[in-house]
């Protein structure tokens, strides 16, 4: 199988619209710090369902969506239609592989979609290229510690060589800013990175492991492959991680993320 249709497979797996309001405040912070305005031209790099796109396009940006998946895509649709939004042209496509025009937008931006593209290098010159000189490249990731990249740590630990992805380097390092700031270097300027917590809404470690697993494409690609035997460790093994991270007083887990916005040279 090729990597963009395993990459279609994944996240078409599971349940993600049921996880898609969780990410809502993700949506309006990027597009904040961004600073869209009415009128720019701007693309959503893995957009999901749509939460970015959506957002941007109600402030009166004239948005494209591009997603790997067709079925996220069409949910998408639902949404901004469910959003009053008719104005968003939705279309397929790889971050390692633009289908645009150079210069072509005045921000490029993703929540959480760009950082699954690889190699990496290959996403960042992508995002430079098509965002004009002196436009805007926004993006939120989980940072590398944060109890979602700690989780596919240990599920990872427990498949042979064979059964894991094959990524050229982790893709939660997008949620690093040291390496950030390496991999855009002197291409970009004013560049900002700031970190902040997403509370997941639920009433224990348990539920939060139990949702994920559910409703999250790639648990739902990799879990089956962990032995049986191996599976009881690696529940105490996420438990434990994620139990420092759950409030019991609020009723959420607390997922650490990047959000960094330049302006292209």
């Amino acid at each position: 199988m090729e990597p963009e249709e395993r990459l279609q497979d994944i996240w078409s797996g599971g349940s993600y619209s049921e996880m898609e309001t969780v990410y809502l405040p993700l949506a309006g912070e990027l597009v904040e710090e961004a600073g869209i305005e009415s009128g720019e031209d701007v693309l959503d790099v893995g957009c999901g369902t749509g939460n970015v796109a959506i957002t941007a396009a109600c402030r009166g940006a004239d948005v494209i969506g591009l997603d790997v998946s067709p079925a996220m895509l069409e949910r998408a649709r639902d949404n901004a239609a469910w959003a009053g939004v008719e104005c968003i042209d939705w279309q397929e496509g790889n971050a390692t592989s633009l289908p645009f025009e150079d210069g072509a937008f005045d921000a490029t931006i993703s929540c959480l979609g760009h950082m699954f593209g690889d190699p990496p290098g290959d996403v960042t010159n992508e995002l430079l290229r098509v965002t004009r000189s002196g436009g805007t490249i926004g993006f939120v990731s989980w940072t590398p510690t944060s109890v979602f990249p700690a989780m596919s740590g240990l599920v990872m630990t427990h498949l042979d060589a064979e059964g894991g992805p094959d990524f050229t380097e982790p893709p939660f390092m997008w949620g690093d800013a040291d390496v950030v700031a390496r991999r855009f270097g002197e291409d970009v300027t004013d560049l900002r990175c700031e970190t902040a917590t997403l509370g997941y809404p639920v009433l224990s470690p348990e539920h939060f492991w139990e949702k994920i697993k559910r409703n999250f494409g790639v648990f739902g690609e990799y879990l089956p492959k962990v032995d049986e035997d191996d599976r009881p460790a690696l529940r105490e093994q996420v438990l434990g991680t994620v139990e420092p991270a759950f409030d019991g007083e609020d009723n959420v887990v607390r997922m650490e993320y990047l959000l960094a916005t330049a302006t292209v040279a």
